[in-house]
């Protein structure tokens, strides 16, 4: 669990307040908009009163029963949020705390100041403004300017994205061109852009235009042919490969049948593999390429702390070798490394990990991984005992080649 899920629970609750189908009040509010005042017309009306009076009973108990079950999401709600707290926030935290005050966290006005730049940076990444100018006035700093220009832009074009429109994420990427589509590091992320405009459109004459103008610039490196054909030609031949003998050409392609109903109805089109594949989120691959080109971290790293302490168990494990082995190892902040693994989740290991194949163990410092002759990889202290006192050169495991102690090669990952 980690600060993320609370924020997911809190957007839960969130929606069920904001929607009148879930909250209490919403069929009290049709209760007295619609049937009171409708009970009431047919009283003056003239109909029968004990018939009004039966209807308006019914309508009263209808209104009750959809409360009681509004009120039963608000309840599974609040107890969700309630629980993503206690299991984000390990149990007696502020006790827990005092074993970590020696000598006292952030006191000195560098570590304070370092302190309040992080919070004050993780609030304006989120776009927060409200609490980052509540912050300033409290502490008396300020948020880069600039840093809040980017930051604007880019949730400005998250949220044009989150609502289907992705033009403003196609003029960032025309401005950024150039550094987007560097050799060291190309980026996926105006493919996907005009991939997602090309499966909008409904008009097939206008799709394939589109994917003429703004798609084949991408055949090197993405299956363009391949997403044009299985949408709009179905009874093209398949192709597997982008390579030119294997594609046929786009004025080829235009001579076969095309699709009449277009590319944006996935329920029409089935067996078109590129509209229900788990393509990467645009909001996500925007995020990242926005932050690489600003030279930003790509996570938040008060949320990446905080996450490793909660849901990477870091200080859950610290604590505990604290409280058994406290004696022996002094004080916490003393300690220069952790006494006991902290298993990370993959999302938060951030290091390549070898783990040598003859020892089943991790490679570290004091026993790092060592490539042979052959190129096979195993651990130092492994290769040295296949060495047998260094009398003869060592076999490898898993082929016949043999490597002598001055030909082995350490790695560095």
């Amino acid at each position: 669990m980690s600060t993320i899920d609370i924020s997911t629970a809190l957007s839960t609750l969130q929606s069920l307040s904001s929607s009148p189908s879930t909250s209490a009040s919403g069929p009290l509010t049709v209760l007295i908009d619609d049937h009171l005042t409708h009970a009431k017309q047919r009283l003056i009306n003239g109909e029968n009163p004990s018939e009004v009076v039966t209807d308006l009973q019914k309508n009263v108990l209808k209104a009750k029963k959809e409360v009681d079950r509004g009120l039963k999401g608000w309840y599974a709600a609040l107890g969700g949020v309630g629980r993503a707290v206690d299991k984000t926030f390990p149990p007696q935290l502020s006790s827990m705390s005092s074993a970590y005050d020696d000598p006292p966290l952030f006191s000195s006005p560098p570590a304070k100041e370092a302190l309040d730049l992080v919070v004050l940076d993780s609030l304006g990444r989120r776009g927060l403004w409200d609490a980052v100018e509540a912050l300033e006035e409290e502490l008396g700093i300020q948020y880069d300017e600039e840093r809040r220009k980017l930051s604007e832009e880019m949730h400005r074009i998250i949220e044009d994205i989150e609502r289907g429109d992705v033009g403003s994420a196609l003029e960032w990427c025309q401005t950024n061109k150039s550094f987007l589509s560097s050799p060291q590091q190309p980026s996926a992320l105006p493919y996907h852009l005009h991939k997602y405009v090309f499966l909008s459109l409904s008009n097939p004459h206008e799709a394939l235009s589109y994917a003429q103008r703004n798609l084949m610039v991408y055949i090197p490196t993405q299956p363009v042919l391949q997403l044009v054909t299985s949408c709009l030609y179905p009874h093209l031949p398949s192709t597997t490969s982008n390579t030119s003998s294997s594609i046929p050409s786009l004025q080829s392609v235009a001579s076969y049948p095309m699709k009449t109903d277009g590319v944006s109805n996935t329920n029409n089109h089935p067996e078109t593999p590129y509209q229900s594949e788990n393509s990467p989120s645009l909001v996500a691959l925007f995020r990242t390429e926005f932050c690489r080109r600003h030279g930003w971290p790509k996570e938040d790293p008060l949320e990446v702390v905080v996450d490793l302490g909660s849901r990477g168990g870091a200080l859950g494990v610290i604590e505990k070798a604290r409280r058994l082995m406290g004696d022996h190892l002094g004080g916490v902040r003393t300690w220069t490394e952790l006494p006991m693994q902290v298993p990370l989740p993959p999302s938060r290991r951030y290091h390549s990990i070898f783990v040598c194949p003859v020892s089943k163990e991790q490679a570290s410092e004091m026993n790092p991984p060592t490539m042979l002759s052959c190129g096979h990889v195993i651990a130092e202290e492994s290769f040295n005992r296949l060495l047998k006192s260094g009398r003869r050169p060592a076999k490898c495991p898993y082929c016949p080649t043999e490597t002598s102690q001055a030909a082995a090669q350490r790695l560095y990952f």
